[in-house]
């Protein structure tokens, strides 16, 4: 059999550290790890670590970009635990303290940027209509929502948002839309099945809603056209409380409560039509992991590791694409 250097004409480096940009096919041996290491192209993509959170919190709400994230509200399972009001900003490596919220709540929903982005209902408790806005600095009070709820989904900008699902104060999951201008929240077209716990993406006209809860753990997925939903593509895996984020014709979704109540890292990537199957996160999680970015740089952080505690841990999604891998070694 010919060895590699045969082959290559020249032998397996040996470095310290990976490759800043290596070339698919390249090998090398990382002496720090013991672990020996090549480039290849993976067509499901890849999560690496990123910056880890401050604090680990789970049912918060999120948005924007893999290097421009914003991390809203939540809970802190730290006894004896506590719903906050706090944001954190992600510059791509690391994550800074933002804004305070008004108030406090956790299983709330949000959109926008970075610099512009929008919170709105949750639970305080009981569950609230309140919305507040955020120019990269400081919350204000926005118009409030119509209808109180919580563990539902959001997509949009801070002055075309969208608000769907969600467990109402009282009652079975809803159906209920609402459209946010900037100023006020109107009513848009129902859904066609009451759910909670979803994830969202998209625009207020080009709206996604996938997954969630509905006596099951739904596969179903919508896609919002500015006054009306249709059905997309199932997902392959029923998931509830789960991270989402993209656009309608590129959303990933990740994480969330799966049948039988255990915690998933499954991942799965939409192109407009349907569903499949990316490379897993490192770590499973669920209660509504922060999500920001697309299926080509994506980004999640927080969320419930276990039945008693949060997660700090950020991993950054990239698409298909040259990946690392690790051949052998501890």
């Amino acid at each position: 059999m010919a060895t590699y250097k045969e082959i290559k004409g020249t032998s397996i480096e040996i470095v310290s550290s990976d490759p800043s940009n290596p070339q698919l096919g390249q090998i090398w041996y990382n002496s720090t790890s013991n672990t020996l290491k090549g480039e290849e192209f993976s067509s499901l993509g890849s999560w690496a670590t990123g910056g880890a959170l401050p604090v680990g919190k789970s049912y918060l709400a999120s948005c924007g970009t893999q290097t421009a994230a914003l991390g809203f509200g939540g809970y802190i399972y730290t006894p004896p635990g506590s719903t906050v009001a706090t944001s954190e900003e992600y510059n791509g490596s690391s994550w800074t303290a933002g804004g305070t919220m008004g108030t406090a709540r956790k299983r709330l929903a949000g959109c926008g940027t970075q610099t512009a982005a929008l919170a709105f209902g949750g639970l305080v408790p009981p569950s609230t209509t309140a919305t507040e806005e955020y120019n990269g600095s400081s919350w204000t009070a926005g118009g409030a929502l119509t209808t109180a709820r919580r563990d539902f989904a959001g997509a949009g900008t801070q002055t075309a948002g969208l608000a769907f699902s969600g467990a109402p104060r009282t009652g079975p999951e809803g159906t209920a839309v609402e459209e946010y201008d900037g100023s006020s929240w109107t009513g848009g077209g129902a859904l066609p099945t009451g759910t909670q716990g979803m994830g969202g993406a998209g625009t207020q006209t080009a709206g996604l809603g996938f997954g969630g809860y509905n006596t099951t753990f739904a596969v179903q997925t919508y896609e919002y056209d500015g006054s009306s939903w249709t059905n997309g593509g199932s997902m392959t895996t029923g998931k509830n409380k789960l991270g989402g984020t993209g656009t309608q014709t590129a959303a990933l979704a990740f994480g969330g409560t799966v049948s039988g109540g255990g915690r998933t890292a499954n991942t799965e990537q939409y192109d407009g039509s349907s569903w499949a199957a990316a490379a897993n996160m490192s770590i499973a999680r669920n209660n509504n992991p922060g999500a920001a970015g697309d299926t080509s740089a994506g980004l999640a952080f927080g969320g419930r590791i276990d039945t008693a505690d949060t997660t700090t841990a950020t991993e950054e999604f990239s698409g298909a694409g040259p990946t690392t891998v690790t051949l052998s070694g501890s």
